[in-house]
């Protein structure tokens, strides 16, 4: 962060919960968004939730008047904890102690500025609202929960000119949860909780909703105490949290449920999550509260499924927080400081998620003299003539992208023209997916692919929803419409991405099709790429064709003395860590 000039009186922005996802996000006094990045982009772990002392080490303190938390300083039971709209009650509540022990507290009092803490939810709202650019709109959160607050969403009601009003919350002691169930239906299917549940999204599309299933867990959903306990966090507040999975419960969950078939699981689950928001919607309706514009954020609205079904409940707009699960956080508590310290903020939607670090190539090449590379004069038609050969291509450029989806900068490139594309891919990445790759397309071709309506423009900008395909789209890029003939698209216009723009103009050109598969840049389980040489590590390991950074062409055919020193790098470290498990394994027995 050094390199990124902040005036005097900016704002900095934490999320931590000594859980997932930890990220800060600076921003001027006027509320301009400076930076905003998640911790594992740097620390290279997958949703690090230890405190970021990576990232606030980069801090200019000088030029910063407080520092704003996305959480409340302490836990504090409510008078009245009923909601107006939640539709499931629990049959009895669940008392428990929400509050953060005391290794939060001493990771907090390390900064040494004046710190303004915020509701959690209330900085989900904040995320969202500020950066659609909406007069006004109601702001819809939903989330699993977070320590010191006794709520995991509610509803809000935001304007520029008043800010961000609660007028409803949905507590956890008396309120059914179903990101709670979601993440339960991802654990019993064999995945890892809080992280795959974009899986189960995939895999419903492939199954039927049973009549048996869905009263099952309904049921669950009115009395969590029915479920076991699969899964719960450890080591929190310390170098490696981590969701722990009782392996013992789970073969007997799963045993018990062998009659059912994954994808059906999937499919009651998804649809069971649908019903749930649309409900809530329905309550606020009838409640006589009219808004045209709605804002979603919170890790439940990662479900673009979801997403889709809201935008089709009647709402003009639509605006879903790019960065919508915790690390988005950072930026809803900056801007939330911004607005109670001078009552307004600029009304501006994100023209931009690429918030991150920048990096500096030619000392990169210095330290790398064995890498082969090219310049190209027309660097945007060489990688579209190549991915019309059926080339795939990675792209580095410029800053980094703010929350889960790569929107060009961090991105692989591919045909869309064979599903095949998917399979060999995921291959490549070592991913297993069951939805296909996302499309991205120009705005001035969106109407050939996609059934897309005025108000989801912007936010379909950062894949954030899923839209109906046409039949031309199924026909001329079928690798990234789903089986439920979906897909959730990147739409690009010139401003926002120059390169990746001009690539899509010349591919059409040679191709007569207008979209392209825009995976992120990262192998499995490893976050996206964020410098040169994560970049040259994932491009290796991978084995993809082509890989842009920011001026230059890599070729893997040109390199292949590279290829094969961190193919051996790969496998020597599969080896250690298999023989760190295998000893593992002996200590136990």
């Amino acid at each position: 962060m050094c390199d990124i000039e902040i005036p005097m009186g900016s704002i900095v922005g934490l999320n931590y919960s000594g859980m997932h996802d930890s990220s800060v996000a600076i921003v001027s006094p006027t509320g301009k968004v400076l930076y905003a990045s998640s911790l594992e982009r740097f620390s290279r772990k997958k949703q690090d939730g230890q405190f970021p002392t990576l990232l606030l080490d980069s801090v200019d303190w000088d030029k910063v008047s407080k520092v704003a938390i996305s959480n409340s300083k302490s836990y504090a039971m409510p008078k009245n904890g009923v909601s107006l709209f939640h539709p499931v009650p629990l049959q009895k509540d669940i008392l428990a102690d929400r509050s953060h022990k005391k290794q939060y507290y001493d990771h907090i009092d390390t900064i040494d500025k004046e710190k303004l803490f915020f509701p959690h939810h209330k900085c989900h709202a904040s995320s969202s609202f500020y950066g659609s650019g909406f007069e006004n709109a109601l702001c819809l959160v939903y989330d699993g929960g977070m320590a010191n607050e006794h709520w995991f969403g509610g509803v809000y009601e935001a304007s520029v000119a008043n800010g961000i009003k609660t007028i409803d919350l949905f507590s956890t002691q008396s309120y059914s949860n179903i990101t709670h169930l979601y993440s339960y239906i991802t654990a019993l299917l064999g995945f890892t909780p809080l992280k795959h549940e974009g899986k189960i999204t995939g895999l419903a599309a492939y199954g039927n909703v049973t009549r048996e299933l869905k009263e099952l867990l309904n049921s669950w959903l009115c009395d969590p105490r029915k479920l076991k306990c699969l899964f719960w966090w450890e080591y929190m507040y310390e170098e490696n949290p981590s969701v722990k999975i009782d392996k013992e419960t789970l073969a007997k969950v799963q045993k018990e449920f062998s009659k059912f078939s994954k994808e059906d699981l999937a499919a009651t689950v998804q649809e069971l999550a649908e019903e749930h928001i649309l409900k809530i919607l329905e309550n606020i309706k009838k409640a006589n509260i009219q808004q045209d514009n709605i804002c979603l954020s919170g890790g439940l609205f990662a479900n673009v499924k979801i997403n889709q079904r809201v935008s089709e409940a009647g709402f003009k707009n639509i605006f879903v927080a790019p960065p919508m699960s915790d690390d988005g956080t950072a930026l809803g508590a900056a801007w939330l400081a911004v607005h109670s310290l001078n009552h307004k903020i600029e009304k501006k939607p994100f023209d931009t998620m690429y918030l991150g670090k920048a990096n500096t190539l030619q000392s990169f090449l210095k330290t790398n003299h064995n890498l082969i590379y090219k310049k190209y004069d027309d660097v945007s038609k060489f990688i579209a003539t190549k991915l019309s050969e059926g080339f795939i291509c990675a792209l580095f450029q410029g800053k980094s992208e703010f929350g889960p989806r790569a929107l060009g900068n961090r991105s692989i490139l591919a045909q869309a023209t064979q599903y095949g594309i998917n399979d060999s891919l995921n291959k490549r990445l070592n991913r297993t997916e069951f939805m296909p790759f996302a499309p991205v397309i120009r705005d001035i071709d969106m109407d050939k692919y996609f059934f897309i309506k005025e108000g989801e423009k912007l936010t379909s900008k950062f894949m954030t929803i899923t839209l109906n395909c046409t039949k031309q789209a199924k026909k001329e890029c079928p690798a990234v419409v789903h089986v439920d003939n979906t897909a959730r698209p990147q739409r690009v216009e010139k401003k926002d991405n120059s390169l990746v723009y001009d690539i899509l103009t010349k591919y059409a050109e040679l191709t007569n099709k207008y979209a392209l598969v825009n995976t992120s840049f990262n192998i499995h389980e490893e976050p996206i790429v964020n410098s040169y040489a994560d970049a040259i590590k994932g491009f290796f390991e991978s084995g993809l064709d082509y890989l842009y950074m920011d001026g230059i062409v890599v070729s893997l055919k040109d390199n292949y003395k590279l290829q094969k020193y961190y193919t051996k790098k790969k496998i020597k470290k599969k080896n250690s860590f298999i023989r760190v498990v295998e000893n593992f394994i002996k200590k136990v027995h």
